[in-house]
Order: structure tokens, then sequence, then C-alpha cells
């Protein structure tokens, strides 16, 4: 996705100005500028930076894992689990990419950019609450914390792909960057939804819920 990024930087590099509006004021309060080789190089950075952050990341967590003696997540399973949620992040930021320059080259839009950006957003949001369902502990590992998880899983994603309708709908108004301010909603909705099992019946906190999968 980021050699698709760089592809469509080459493409539209002639007709992109050489200085872009970054969207902020200076303190002489005239707009400031952003020169066009950082513009365009700003997603591909971000992609090739986080495969690299991830990457490390799972290498360090798995010995942590190790150290405290929580083996939660088999290193097989993490590597999927990130592997899925870097491709949506990289599919979001590439997209971001792709309508900015073209918004920008002058070229023609089927929407605003605004009110792409804002579906952009809300299909992104929403693919983060599906890929929250398939977030569970490995098979053979029981503990309160793993019976919580799997049954928050679920009012957790459900409530991040409410957000993102929410978004896309809000997008689809007359005044699409009213859609931003759904991004607000996120961490309350997470933070209910991690309450959830703790509402009504309880005794998932001492037994087992049955087999789990990866």
């Amino acid at each position: 996705m980021a050699l698709v990024a760089v592809g469509v930087t080459v493409t539209l590099w002639p007709e992109i100005p050489e200085v872009v509006p970054s969207g902020k004021v200076g303190l002489d309060g005239e707009p400031t500028m952003t020169p066009r080789w950082l513009f365009t190089t700003v997603v591909p950075g971000t992609i090739l930076l986080l495969v690299t952050a991830l990457t490390v990341g799972a290498r360090l967590g798995a010995g942590f894992q190790r150290a405290l003696r929580l083996p939660v997540w088999s290193g097989r399973s993490l590597g999927r689990l990130l592997d899925l949620h870097l491709a949506v992040l990289a599919a979001f930021l590439l997209a971001v990419h792709v309508v900015m320059l073209h918004s920008e080259s002058g070229r023609e839009l089927p929407m605003s950019t605004d009110q792409l950006m804002a579906l952009l957003l809300a299909v992104f949001l929403m693919a983060l609450g599906l890929l929250v369902l398939v977030v569970r502990a490995r098979e053979g590992h029981d503990t309160p914390a793993v019976r919580w998880w799997n049954r928050a899983r679920w009012s957790v994603g459900g409530g991040v792909v409410a957000v993102g309708v929410l978004t896309g709908a809000v997008g689809l108004l007359p005044e699409p960057r009213w859609a931003a301010l759904t991004g607000v909603l996120l961490m309350p909705v997470i933070l209910l939804g991690c309450a959830v099992p703790f509402v009504g019946d309880q005794s998932w906190r001492n037994g087992p819920d049955g087999p789990s999968v990866e």
C-alpha cells in the first residue's frame, strides 16, 4: 500500500502545486503552506513507520508476556491480528492520500473532499469495530480477565461500529465537517462497552465460559 501511495504521488506530481495550504493559520494571520515533497510523502512514510513499529512491538510484546508469565496471545494469533489492523489502517491512509492528492491537483472527485474524508473515516471505524469481534484469547487460557473480554468485545466492537455509522450519516449532511466531532464519542463508547459485562449476571467471574478459539 505504501508503494501504491508512491505510485499515485509520481502520477500526480506534475499537477500538484509546489506548496500546498496546510489548513492552519500562522501568527501573522496568513495560512501556512506545506512543501509539495512533504505533502506527498507523509502517508507512504507513515505506513512504513507503522509496519516497523508493529513488527518491533509484536516481538517486544511477546517477550513481556513470557517475562510476566501471561501467555494470553500466541505469536501466530497476535501476528494475524496485527496484520489485519495494519491492513485496515494502511488502506484508510492510502484512500486519504488518493483523495487529498486528487483534490490538490485539481482533479474532479465524485463528491466534496470533506464528504469523502468523512465516509472514509466511517468505513475505517466500522472495520475496526468488526475486527474487535475477532480478538480472543488463545485456547486453553481461562482467567477472569479473559472471560471478561470475551463478553466485552461484543459491546465494544458494536459500539465502535455504531460510531462509524453515525460518522457516515453526518458526513452526508450539508456540513460534513461535523463528522469529525463524532470521534469524541469513541472513548466513552469503548469504556461503556468494557463495563457491560459487569451489568446483570456475574456468574462469569466464578468459572470458565466454555472453550475459547484463536
